[in-house]
């Protein structure tokens, strides 16, 4: 079996940043485009998935999810005549500034497919890099959805007046 490794660090937590992976993952595999799992319910191991893409069917299931700290997909991509089997295993530690994501991809190619090895290798290695670049994004758009307003108003612009009498046509506040 050939192997591409990747790592990546987010200064989020392990929780937020494997919330992110699902919804990533989820969008391009198994997540219907009318109903998505809500974050706090990862996929069950067993949970299978087929989607058509261009020329090329994935089809794949979620052989484990430990949430937050792994996440293990098979996958078999057809893309005639060549087929290509994929293992992604996603894993997830802690470190200072918030958490390390490890990404081990590891694949078998059929006959076809190793003729043309080159084009599978550089294809998955941009498929892991989109993952990991649409991870970051993802982190990216939630931290700003979090920085809206306090709450707190600091300052008025306008000044209401409450209670007035009008004393030789000036008005006097009570």
């Amino acid at each position: 079996m050939l192997r591409q490794r990747y790592q990546a660090r987010y200064g989020s937590s392990m929780g937020t940043v494997f919330a992110v992976l699902l919804t990533v993952l989820g969008r391009s595999r198994w997540a219907s485009k009318a109903s998505w799992l809500a974050p706090d319910d990862p996929p069950r191991p067993g949970l299978a998935y087929a989607r058509r893409r261009e020329s090329f069917t994935r089809r794949g299931r979620v052989v484990e999810c430990l949430p937050p700290v792994a996440l293990t997909l098979y996958e078999s991509i057809v893309d005639p005549p060549c087929r290509v089997r994929l293992r992604l295993r996603w894993r997830l530690e802690p470190c200072e500034p918030g958490c390390l994501i490890l990404l081990d991809a590891g694949y078998q190619l059929n006959g076809a497919a190793y003729l043309n090895r080159r084009h599978w290798r550089v294809q998955i290695a941009r498929h892991c890099a989109n993952l990991l670049c649409a991870l970051g994004e993802g982190l990216e758009a939630r931290s700003d959805q979090g920085r809206g307003a306090s709450g707190q108003k600091t300052g008025s612009s306008t000044m209401t007046v409450t209670k007035t009498t009008t004393v030789n046509g000036s008005p006097s506040l009570k």
